[in-house]
């Protein structure tokens, strides 16, 4: 799907299909799975949003900010989700070193992309993270979503 055709209701229908479908919190993404180690760095999602993830995209107590990914030309589209203060999630997600079982760093925001083999899924990321890649040119402001 090109990024002009993304609207606020088909990206909520697309999350809870891939919820549903049990592919939306990748086993990398896991706070469940913290005893399998990786050998790069990666994120988590916080165990009370994983434990909740259909509630969440439900409840849509959350900013969506449309962005291109100019290094993933096959699945450019990068939602990035701010949860509302109300929405109980204000640390949705933490950062993980590499081989490492343990989180390290609070990630303020969560990231939906599709992948080219994974499919939805959603991932955390720092908000600060993000404005390096749109100051590097990774990441293409399309707007938020309605």
């Amino acid at each position: 799907m090109s990024t002009q055709e993304m609207d606020r209701t088909k990206f909520v229908q697309w999350l809870l299909q891939a919820a549903e479908d049990g592919t939306l919190m990748i086993p990398k993404h896991d706070p469940n799975l913290m005893d399998i180690t990786y050998t790069s760095y990666r994120s988590v999602l916080s165990y009370e949003l994983a434990g909740h993830l259909k509630e969440f995209i439900e409840s849509q107590k959350y900013n969506v900010t449309e962005y291109e990914n100019k290094n993933h030309p096959d699945s450019p589209l990068y939602l990035r989700i701010d949860p509302h203060p109300d929405s109980g999630f204000s640390i949705p997600a933490s950062g993980v070193t590499a081989n490492s079982p343990s989180a390290t760093t609070t990630l303020d925001t969560l990231v939906a992309v599709s992948g080219k083999v994974q499919g939805w899924h959603l991932f955390g990321e720092s908000s600060n993270e993000i404005l390096h890649k749109i100051w590097s040119g990774d990441l293409v402001l399309r707007g938020t979503l309605k």
